[in-house]
């Protein structure tokens, strides 16, 4: 981190105007301009591996509760389209899956970069970023910290009773 770090910054302007051992003149008591880098340069630290520490429980709590619902399918909007995949939010839940392009089983899928979609070679079909989706909950994946979904097709085709779980 440097001094021109925003957080550091603001740390440090937040304690000049609040600290007794600042006289309007500047420094003037015990603690250095140095020092008072160091603090703030530390606080800000602090508070990225609390965040982090957040995100990493956040994210235990949401496969927790999916494995117990493994099997079970949900209604979800396509929140990111990749070249190995769909990314997939549950509605009214917050908690975000991949669904693999190698597990669509009814076309052959190709990733089309320019337009960011995925096509079915054969039957056209297309997934597209917004687009709402019928997923199942196929695993999940402890060591990678991946909540994997299948797409539950509209039609009965012939994978789908593999997918489904009782």
């Amino acid at each position: 981190m440097s001094k021109n770090d925003p957080a550091v910054r603001r740390r440090e302007r937040c304690f000049l105007l609040t600290s007794p051992f600042i006289e309007p003149g500047g420094l003037s008591g015990p603690i250095s301009e140095k020092e008072l880098h160091d603090i703030a340069e530390e606080t800000s630290q602090a508070e990225r591996r609390a965040d982090e520490a957040e995100r990493e429980l956040m994210e235990w709590k949401k496969m927790k509760f999916m494995e117990e619902r493994i099997g079970e399918d949900f209604d979800g909007l396509i929140v990111s389209v990749t070249k190995f995949g769909i990314f997939v939010e549950l509605t009214d839940m917050f908690i975000e899956g991949l669904v693999p392009l190698s597990s669509l089983a009814d076309d052959r899928y190709v990733y089309h970069e320019n337009t960011r979609q995925i096509i079915g070679q054969r039957s056209r079909r297309t997934y597209s970023l917004g687009d709402p989706v019928r997923v199942l909950v196929d695993r999940i994946d402890r060591m990678q910290r991946r909540i994997q979904f299948a797409i539950v097709e509209e039609r009965p085709s012939r994978g789908r009773g593999r997918r489904t779980r009782s």
